[in-house]
């Protein structure tokens, strides 16, 4: 069914958008809502059509079809308004009259290869952190391995017992004693 209207409808595409000059049929209170709804309705209608014919339409890889849509040709205004210029402060008034410049932070930022980031030349989390002495800076060490190697050591430089069978002249052990002692200085 051709629709014939005095004017055409103006299109869009851009806002996906459709504006219907020509003056709503009248209407009493009763079918206000049937007239809107079928002008609504013409109007969709209208705007899928043009969709369709004029946009073109490609395929994506997932199988959806997509129409890409052309430039705006409605300028849309601002929710807000430009904002203003902000005055500059005593302080930047004073710089600009007395030729003051900011430092540069050129050169405190190094590009680290093995993280792929800019990383500080040095200080918290710098490019010399990274690795080498500061990154080792604790060790764990095998308590029972340190002990026998000084346990050998020992042996070998004094011949006879074993360091842990060297008893107090009173039946004691050696070791224990001492033990004993640091803890009652501790105290």
């Amino acid at each position: 069914m051709a629709d014939t209207k005095a004017q055409p409808y103006v299109f869009d595409l851009g806002h996906m958008l459709v504006t219907d000059p020509n003056p709503v049929p009248s209407y009493t209170d009763s079918t206000k809502e049937a007239v809107l709804t079928s002008t609504a309705k013409d109007c969709a209608q209208a705007l899928i059509n043009q969709l369709l014919t004029a946009c073109p339409i490609s395929k994506a890889d997932d199988g959806a079809f997509q129409i890409t849509l052309p430039a705006p040709e409605t300028h849309l205004p601002r929710e807000k308004p430009v904002p203003k210029e902000k005055e500059k402060t005593k302080w930047e008034k004073f710089a600009e009259k007395k030729g003051i410049k900011g430092k540069r932070k050129d050169g405190k930022l190094q590009y680290d290869e093995v993280k792929g980031d800019w990383v500080p030349k040095y200080g918290y989390k710098g490019k010399s952190a990274a690795g080498g002495v500061e990154a080792d800076w604790i060790m764990e060490v095998d308590e029972k391995a340190e002990r026998k190697k000084a346990e050998e050591e020992e042996s070998q430089k004094r011949p006879g017992k074993p360091s842990y069978q060297k008893k107090n002249p009173n039946g004691g052990d050696v070791e224990r004693r001492d033990r004993k002692l640091k803890a009652r200085k501790g105290k």
